[in-house]
């Protein structure tokens, strides 16, 4: 009985924390490079990961193959015309949302690129 409710109580546990920590839904924007400001529009269903970038010319770019699974996320999307692989980390604030930020980093032309977003109020 004891192992039962424990089992119970962490799979609620792990499944609230998951859901938290996923919780990206709407828009995001951060700088590159220190020049570029770049927005993100995430949507999460469940696992799945979809949405677009709004580049610095005002283009957006959808991306695919997205993925999150507790704080951790990845996608594809087009850069400078080659698929790049994206991936990222969720820092989510308990208290207010509007501190969440999600960091992301990929490669572009062989350098190491981070870009740290946060959520648009």
């Amino acid at each position: 009985m004891i192992k039962k409710t424990l089992a119970t109580a962490f799979m609620v546990m792990a499944f609230a924390v998951m859901s938290f920590a996923g919780d990206i839904t709407g828009n995001w924007k951060g700088t590159v490079m220190e020049q570029f400001e770049i927005g993100y529009t995430f949507k999460v269903d469940g696992e799945k990961l979809s949405g677009s970038s709004k580049g610095p010319d005002g283009s957006d770019t959808p991306f695919k193959d997205g993925t999150i699974k507790g704080d951790d996320l990845d996608f594809t999307i087009d850069i400078l015309g080659n698929p790049t692989k994206i991936k990222g980390k969720v820092k989510s604030d308990a208290t207010d949302k509007t501190k969440d930020t999600v960091t992301l980093t990929f490669k572009v032309m062989d350098n190491d690129v981070t870009l740290v977003l946060n959520r648009v109020k």
